[in-house]
């Protein structure tokens, strides 16, 4: 019995000791103040109880080094899965828009560059935990979005943007909304938006955008009687407007409405005169760039807006529209 409370109270001490040492989980077990003391437990332990308590006492530390591993290993693993830039997919919603989405999320984080390769649809239904079908319909609806490229045969690659990608599908969406008196809504959305991107522009253009901006409307005045010609450099000439205030956003913003331009002015253009008053507003705006005149800018951007809104709504009359329906 004696010797039975002795062997007890000896392994007690060890596990206790030991059991200290797993709680530096985080660090270099063996650089651990606990763990250089362990063996000194040991060899006092010892000295009081005999020497049976070396074997017991490394048979333990054993157990627990190798504990240690199995824990390390494990959180190791758990690491490697923190990283993917996936999560398994749960059930509340559409399995392929969780995936899209996720997707969607990692190529604007650069987890995914242009031109990289996304991995297969048999990895990615594995990473996400879902069917490759889900997976596959996920993809369909980023390469609708413009975002990667389904290449048969060869994979699945993230696109290069660019404006097109956010232009053409609002392009879509504006030629199918505006409903029967488009073009004038879209004649009344640059009226209050473009005289200010005018006055913008002015302040923040260049010398090789008023040389271009001349150059349309040299080229307008030259094709005047030529529809097709003139529509295409008015056009180019309100893009430079936009692209010359050095803001990013406002030539994807305006880019849709510059498309819808030539249904609009070639409509406009079948009222008396509007072609001669539209060159002579051009060449005023060619003048306030060269002064840098920004609030002239402002003013003459409007006069000209101002007038095709008028032309358009005689057009609209003139093939039956009631005031109604222009209001």
């Amino acid at each position: 019995m004696k010797y039975f409370t002795r062997h007890l109270i000896r392994r007690s001490c060890v596990r206790i000791a030991l059991s200290v040492l797993i709680k530096t989980i985080n660090q270099d077990p063996f650089d651990s103040i606990e763990f250089k003391g362990l063996f000194g437990l040991i060899g006092t332990v010892d000295f009081f109880w005999g020497k049976t308590i070396k074997i017991l006492a490394l048979g333990d530390l054993l157990y627990y080094i190798i504990l240690h591993v199995v824990i390390q290993v494990t959180n190791l693993k758990k690491i490697k899965i923190m990283s993917s830039p996936f999560n398994k997919i749960q059930r509340e919603e559409s399995l392929s828009h969780k995936v899209e989405r996720q997707i969607r999320e990692a190529i604007r984080k650069k987890v995914f560059l242009p031109g990289d390769k996304l991995p297969g649809e048999f990895e990615l239904a594995e990473k996400f935990g879902v069917s490759r079908t889900a997976v596959r319909e996920a993809l369909r609806m980023l390469s609708g979005r413009g975002l990667v490229d389904i290449r048969k045969g060869s994979g699945v690659y993230v696109t290069e943007m660019d404006i097109s990608n956010v232009v053409d599908p609002l392009f879509n969406l504006l030629d199918m909304k505006c409903g029967k008196a488009s073009l004038l809504h879209i004649l009344r959305v640059r009226l209050f938006m473009e005289p200010e991107i005018t006055r913008i522009a002015v302040m923040h253009s260049s010398e090789k955008d008023v040389e271009y901006l001349e150059e349309m409307y040299q080229h307008m005045e030259t094709h005047k009687n030529n529809p097709v010609k003139n529509i295409n450099y008015d056009i180019k000439f309100h893009q430079r407007i936009s692209q010359a205030t050095n803001n990013p956003l406002v030539p994807i913003i305006m880019e849709p409405i510059f498309q819808l331009l030539d249904k609009f002015i070639s409509s406009t253009y079948k009222q008396s005169h509007a072609s001669d008053l539209a060159i002579k507003f051009h060449h005023e705006l060619v003048e306030c760039f060269k002064t840098k005149d920004a609030d002239r800018a402002f003013s003459v951007m409007h006069q000209h807006l101002s007038h095709a809104e008028e032309h358009i709504i005689q057009y609209y009359k003139s093939i039956g529209f009631t005031e109604f329906d222009l209001s």
